[in-house]
């Protein structure tokens, strides 16, 4: 292996790890100031990688993941891989450097249950399911486990008179239109990001076609796809007259049709719900008005 030599006067070596399932060579970058210790870590990495090719479940779980994200890379939404992401940085921390062979179903049940001491029962379920994927993408074992069990708490749905108070207290926020199609067409807030007026809506007919989405990726940046969450998520909706005329305004205008942070989205609607003297509710909430 020859390592180059970069303009910053560090040494670059590429080092080949597989094919991913398309067929597409997968390398990893080892940069280091010492020539010679770029090589030698280079040489650590391809001849770990040699070992784990021949026994896939001397892997650990970190590299597990690394690699399951790999493979998966053009079938994974850039959200899915974000996730993945996540709970590799912050949780099964004590079983991340575990090799998965070592990973029994007493080890994997002891994670679930310190896990659940700290997060959520969907938290811990998402965790699990990719501990779950990796397993048997590299080992062929299904774990038998038992997940905490998740409480369902029903939605807040509001009355006409209350519907009526919040409708008037966004009137002029920025981000009026886009609480407004939470509510009226039941949107998710991917879709709501995504929407383009220009290329999605129809203004003869007051139709707008819901095919984008726009999600957050691994390094935290908001990026658009060309596909719905689900395939049944592809419609086409009539926009009400009221939210019509919003969107058209802001057309003509040329102004962008919302501003807001999307990470401020959840805790701007509750303040606008709590000075309209409401029930708070979340984004999520806003879809089931649509749905009630």
């Amino acid at each position: 292996m020859k390592p180059t030599k970069l303009p910053s006067g560090s040494w670059r070596l590429r080092v080949y790890l597989g094919k991913d399932e398309n067929g597409k060579g997968i390398y990893q970058s080892i940069t280091n100031p010492d020539k010679y210790q770029c090589i030698k870590e280079a040489t650590e990495i391809a001849q770990h990688y040699k070992e784990v090719s021949r026994q896939p479940a001397k892997m650990t779980l970190k590299e597990g993941i690394d690699k399951y994200i790999q493979i998966k890379a053009n079938v994974l939404s850039p959200s899915t891989i974000r996730g993945y992401e996540q709970i590799k940085k912050y949780h099964l921390q004590k079983e991340m450097d575990l090799q998965l062979c070592k990973i029994t179903d007493t080890v994997a049940q002891e994670a679930i249950n310190r896990e659940s001491k700290d997060y959520s029962a969907k938290t811990v379920k998402n965790a699990y399911g990719v501990l779950s994927a990796v397993m048997m993408q590299f080992t062929g074992r299904t774990l038998k486990v038992t997940l905490p069990k998740t409480s369902s708490k029903a939605p807040e749905v509001l009355t006409s008179d209350q519907i009526v108070l919040l409708i008037k207290e966004l009137q002029g926020h920025d981000a009026e239109i886009l609480y407004l199609m939470a509510m009226f067409l039941g949107l998710r807030r991917s879709e709501i990001m995504a929407f383009d007026p220009e290329r999605d809506y129809d203004r003869k007919t007051n139709i707008i076609h819901i095919s984008h989405a726009k999600v957050m990726n691994k390094d935290n940046k908001f990026v658009e796809k060309d596909t719905t969450k689900t395939e049944k998520s592809d419609r086409y909706l009539k926009v009400p007259k009221y939210l019509a005329e919003r969107i058209e305004a802001k057309m003509d205008s040329g102004e962008p049709l919302f501003k807001v942070n999307p990470s401020n989205m959840a805790r701007s609607l509750q303040r606008i719900c709590k000075k309209a003297g409401i029930p708070e509710l979340g984004l999520h909430d806003l879809r089931h008005q649509n749905a009630s």
